[in-house]
């Protein structure tokens, strides 16, 4: 006879508010969507919409948050529910402010000195924190989850949380984040002090998730600590089989920063030079970030279009129907620095579509090394490689088939949803016994 399974009180702490029209709550529904909603809540730290329907409690700690406390002299943060079914987030204050371009602007270049500045707005204003306790106590977690991360403050926020409750604290690291990639002063003494927060926080930890193997690897050498790779978790089926007609679809979605929307500019000029004149492939790209001019100029071309983000199901939805779906990982030396050891979660959506995969990138990056090894996609790692793979494609279009089934054969237990799950639930009462 079957026991129930008795799920221990876990709280989210992450940057950005668990949505599902954002990766990172993409990855949470993932991984904790079968969790028993009462034992879930989350602690945000920016002003933005939730949309989930597997966690019901929440405290918002956003810079407008801050601001009001230190200005006031009043508790930090504000508590809240939601309800994904009527979709009402009861909060006595929850106008969500649409971006300025000069603030979509920062959020690409990420200044370092911006960096800086915020951070000492954090240690100024993280300081009246009442509220947060009370919630805190409230709630009484029994885990702590984080994806650890390229900011100082959410850490802070972390060893908070883990001083009052006394919680096991389980991490995930996505990027390689630790090791210095740029020598300009003032983006030094951030990485500085980042990776003494990062230690501190591997210190805390007691269990410890990463994207990719080699990104496991990496972190047992620096700490000393054991990481699982763990990745995002869908609902894999057999694919099938597609009617295709010209111009094939190929189709892109997701983060273009990085350099990412450099490889596809790179992908849209291939076409253009292999087309000559005829109409045999049309991308689209599907994100989420603020494009400037140069990047509207080089992606929204006569055999490319950029289109503005959509829901998650209608990405898969989208992704489904594509003829192809691109992986793409920029080509530039000093970002691949930060995408290294990097998994991105975009790949499980594409073998999810089970439509046929083409990856353009370096060999060297983790996740296009993992596509080529299952050798059930199309690896593009030159502009040259772009034009080829697309002549390959018009010449024998078989290929568009055959290789999604390779890769359902090839990927489906790693990808499992329910498997990854269970994993997970496992991993986490252990260290609780």
């Amino acid at each position: 006879m079957n026991q129930e399974k008795i799920y221990p009180r876990l709280l989210i702490i992450s940057v950005n508010a668990w949505s599902e029209s954002k990766s990172s709550g993409i990855f949470f529904s993932s991984h904790f969507g079968a969790w028993n909603k009462e034992n879930l809540s989350n602690i945000y730290l920016r002003d933005e919409k939730i949309d989930n329907k597997y966690c019901s409690k929440y405290f918002r700690i956003a810079e407008s948050d801050i601001r009001k406390s230190i200005l006031s002299k009043k508790s930090l943060g504000i508590e809240m529910s939601h309800n994904k079914e009527s979709n009402v987030t009861i909060i006595k204050e929850n106008r969500i402010k649409k971006p300025t371009k000069f603030i979509e602007f920062i959020k690409r270049i990420r200044p370092t000195s911006i960096l800086l500045l915020r951070e000492l707005f954090w240690i100024i204003g993280f300081r009246n924190k009442d509220k947060l306790k009370a919630f805190l106590e409230k709630i009484k977690p029994e885990i702590i989850h984080m994806h650890c991360s390229g900011l100082i403050y959410p850490h802070r926020v972390l060893h908070y949380c883990h001083k009052i409750t006394n919680a096991k604290v389980v991490i995930f690291c996505g990027d390689e984040i630790y090791s210095y990639k740029n020598f300009w002063p003032l983006a030094r003494l951030y990485q500085f002090f980042l990776r003494i927060w990062i230690k501190k926080t591997v210190k805390i930890s007691d269990l410890n998730y990463a994207a990719t193997p080699e990104l496991c690897d990496y972190y047992l050498g620096i700490f000393g600590k054991t990481f699982n790779v763990l990745y995002k978790g869908a609902l894999i089926i057999p694919p099938i089989k597609k009617t295709h007609k010209l111009p094939l679809q190929l189709v892109y979605t997701g983060n273009i920063l990085w350099a990412r929307w450099q490889t596809l500019s790179l992908v849209a000029k291939a076409i253009k030079q292999i087309s000559d004149g005829r109409q045999l492939f049309k991308l689209e790209i599907y994100t989420n970030n603020a494009l400037s001019k140069k990047m509207l100029s080089a992606l929204n071309t006569e055999y490319s279009e950029v289109k503005k983000a959509v829901t998650y199901e209608e990405v898969k939805r989208i992704l489904s129907n594509a003829d192809i779906v691109i992986h793409a990982e920029g080509f530039s030396k000093k970002y691949n620095k930060i995408t290294k050891y990097s998994f991105s979660t975009k790949i499980v959506d594409c073998v999810q579509s089970g439509s046929c995969i083409m990856a353009v990138g370096p060999r060297e990056l983790a996740s296009i090394c993992f596509l080529e090894h299952t050798n059930a996609a199309i690896i593009a790692n030159s502009y040259e490689d772009i034009c080829n793979r697309l002549r390959m494609i018009i010449s024998d279009s078989k290929v568009i088939d055959e290789l999604p089934l390779r890769m359902y054969y090839s990927v489906k237990d790693k990808f499992d949803l329910n498997l990854i799950r269970e994993d997970i639930y496992n991993d986490i009462i252990k260290i609780l016994d």
